[in-house]
């Protein structure tokens, strides 16, 4: 009897290691990245290049360098503002207040496509996989310093 409670006991531990051991695993492949991993795809960034020209270009820049009180959208500056936030607050920023002739007009979609430009012109590799249109998606991807 008493052999067969410590074997169940031995069973339910077991299970219970193997199920904190998961958890973990699951944690860690969850865990944030930064831009310089590679989060957009290069067609992607072609996508944003237009929607970069057509409507933030004329306040910004061709180049992203800004232009009087518009900030830059690459560059030193850019990242003295921006390096170390998550994507999500430049995803937000991008799709509540801009265009600022037309705030809030672009699609999670654009939003996206325009930030994958900005990581493309600031340096930030490209990967296989688009920028996910959604804030809650881009909390975990840090904006580093590119390498």
């Amino acid at each position: 009897m008493t052999s067969m409670k410590s074997m169940k006991r031995m069973a339910v531990l077991s299970m219970v290691t193997a199920g904190v051991y998961v958890s973990a695993m699951v944690v860690v492949s969850a865990q944030a990245k930064t831009a310089s991993s590679g989060v957009y795809s290069a067609a992607q960034a072609k996508r944003g290049e237009g929607v970069y020209k057509e409507q933030c270009a004329a306040c910004h820049g061709d180049n992203l360098e800004g232009s009087g009180p518009m900030p830059p959208l690459a560059g030193k500056d850019f990242l003295a503002n921006w390096g170390g936030k998550a994507v999500a607050e430049v995803f937000d920023k991008t799709q509540t207040s801009m265009p600022a002739t037309a705030p809030g007009s672009l699609t999670p979609e654009q939003t996206a496509d325009v930030i994958s430009y900005l990581l493309s012109v600031g340096k930030y590799p490209a990967g296989s996989a688009d920028l996910p249109g959604k804030a809650d998606d881009l909390k975990q991807i840090t904006l580093d310093v590119p390498k």
